[in-house]
């Protein structure tokens, strides 16, 4: 089931958005301070890391004319 996780600044807005979310008949989950939390499953579906094969990244750089500076630079920005 998709998740959006909302911020909000007043307790207005809050109640606004229960009765939003009763109106479209889906879920809310709150902290105790009354504000949305996000939780953090153990059962994520990802099973690469059960059985990895690194073989099934190789290529992935392949027919793409790209270099290891450029790499560096779209993630790291002036950063590096």
């Amino acid at each position: 089931m998709p998740e959006v996780i909302i911020k909000y600044k007043t307790e207005k807005a809050l109640k606004a958005l229960q009765d939003l979310v009763k109106l479209f008949d889906m879920s809310i989950k709150t902290s105790p301070t009354g504000s949305a939390i996000e939780e953090k499953s153990k059962d994520l579906p990802i099973t690469f890391a059960e059985n990895p094969d690194v073989t099934a990244l190789a290529g992935i750089w392949e027919g793409r004319e790209i270099t290891l500076e450029q790499l560096r630079k779209d993630a790291w920005g002036d950063r590096i």
